[in-house]
C-alpha cells in the first residue's frame, strides 16, 4: 500500500512539474525580427508583453524590436512607460534597436534613449537584412 502511495504520489509531481513548463514548446533556435511604430503606453506594454510571451514558448529565441517612428518613444527614456520591461528583457539577451533616422527626424541623440538601447542605421534597411537573414517578421504592439 505504502508503495502504491509513493507511485501516485510520483506521478502527481511530475504531472504538476510538466504543467508548470507547459508554455515553452520548444528549445530550438528561433529568431524573430519585430517591427514595432506605436507610442501609446499601451502598445508599450503590448510588445514587452509579447517579447516576455514569445520567451515563454521558445526560451532561446533570438528577439529584436526595431522601433521607428512613433515607435521610437519606447526606447527614448523621457517618453518610455515600459523602461524597466526593456531594461529587464535587454539583460536577457533582446535587443532593441532605435531607427537613427527617426532619431534624426525628432532630433533624438543616443544619451536621450534608454541605456540598454542599440541604434541601427534604419529601420527598413535593419528589418529587410534580418528577413534576408531567415529572421521571422512579426508586427509588434496591438
Amino acid at each position: 500500500m505504502k508503495k502504491l502511495i509513493l507511485i501516485i504520489l510520483c506521478v502527481i509531481t511530475l504531472h504538476v512539474r510538466a504543467q508548470q513548463k507547459s508554455d515553452v514548446v520548444d528549445f530550438n533556435k528561433h529568431k524573430i525580427v519585430m517591427q514595432f511604430t506605436d507610442s501609446d503606453s499601451l502598445s508599450q506594454a503590448s510588445v514587452t508583453g509579447q517579447v516576455k510571451n514569445i520567451r515563454a514558448a521558445w526560451p532561446n529565441a533570438d528577439i529584436e524590436v526595431v522601433c521607428h517612428g512613433p515607435g521610437l518613444d519606447l526606447l527614448i527614456a523621457t517618453k518610455s512607460k515600459a523602461s524597466k520591461a526593456v531594461a529587464e528583457w535587454s539583460a536577457q539577451g533582446v535587443i532593441f534597436g532605435a531607427c537613427n533616422n527617426t532619431m534624426r527626424r525628432q532630433k533624438i541623440n543616443k544619451e536621450q534613449l534608454l541605456p540598454s538601447a542599440q541604434v541601427v542605421p534604419s529601420a527598413m534597411i535593419e528589418l529587410t537584412l534580418k528577413q534576408e537573414a531567415g529572421w521571422a517578421y512579426v508586427k509588434g504592439g496591438h
